[in-house]
């Protein structure tokens, strides 16, 4: 059987235009880091002076995708914006397998790196549980000599308490035993990796930030994220961005670095900078700049 001209046209057409697409989900559209900027206006934060928190999640750092390198680069324009705090919300390694892992020295090193007056403080994500995944072996450990990592703790910097949980799904957060460890009535910036921890937080907390979801990695046209494949049990309700539920605030990064298939659509890497303001009415605001890489 022949195919006719005005077929292998179309069939050509078809091809180039599924290639194209294609390089952008594996070889643009992840390496397009943006800065997101989210204003969070809230009666909770009681000190008159803003503050200013660089966010970076879900870096999952994984030969030949995402390497070293990248997080250097992401690192120096987490410092450009020159934040007050800065804090890691965990899944620091790629575990997919199309890619090869790399050393937590030297996939750890770059967070050295990073400049903030009142710190650097990390969490836990489930890729950096060695229980689930061995290629975490040794991750924890280095990454605890470069910044200071919270488990179901608290620490106070400034004239502030920053809070960090566990990871729900293979370790065991406990809200009650972390909350007990604040001392005084400065403000709380809660951080956990996943964002379904948010409904058990307290009203106590000014603000809870997470990361996890990805954004849902691919949003397809005209239909979005898809409930099925994004890692929450609550569906699309903590996907990204700010969320507000009765008093309480919760800001979700899509993160920088992917699971599965190392593919994004729709969902940009970010880095996320928050401003905390005080306020009596509270309200969010949001501006995105597109830094590409």
């Amino acid at each position: 059987m022949t195919l006719r001209k005005p077929t292998v046209t179309i069939l050509f057409v078809f091809l180039i235009v599924g290639l194209l697409f294609g390089g952008y989900c594996l070889l643009v559209e992840p390496y397009r880091v943006q800065v997101t900027r989210w204003t969070v206006k809230t009666p909770k934060w009681t000190l008159d002076k803003p503050l200013t928190i660089a966010v970076i999640a879900d870096p999952h750092l994984i030969y030949p995708w995402k390497p070293p390198a990248f997080l250097d680069r992401v690192v120096q324009k987490t410092n450009v914006l020159k934040p007050d705090i800065v804090l890691l919300l965990g899944d620091y390694i790629g575990t997919h397998s199309l890619g090869w892992s790399v050393d937590p020295e030297e996939g750890t090193k770059p967070y050295g790196d990073l400049k903030a007056p009142l710190g650097v403080y990390a969490v836990v994500g489930n890729h950096d549980v060695v229980q689930g995944y061995p290629e975490a072996k040794g991750w924890l450990e280095a990454l605890s000599k470069k910044v200071t990592v919270l488990q179901n703790q608290a620490i106070k910097t400034g004239d502030l308490w920053i809070a960090g949980l566990e990871e729900p799904y293979r370790q065991h957060p406990d809200i009650e035993k972390t909350m007990e460890s604040i001392t005084d009535q400065a403000p709380v910036i809660m951080m956990t990796h996943n964002p379904d921890m948010f409904p058990e937080i307290p009203d106590r907390v000014a603000l809870t930030l997470a990361g996890h979801t990805h954004a849902g990695q691919v949003q397809l046209p005209f239909i979005g994220a898809l409930p099925q494949v994004v890692p929450s049990a609550y569906g699309l309700r903590f996907l990204y961005g700010h969320i507000r539920e009765g008093t309480k605030d919760l800001i979700v990064s899509s993160g920088l670095g992917e699971t599965g298939l190392p593919i994004r659509l729709n969902a940009l890497p970010e880095i996320v900078l928050v401003t905390l303001e005080k306020e009596n009415n509270p309200a969010v605001g949001k501006d995105e700049e597109d830094d590409g890489q």
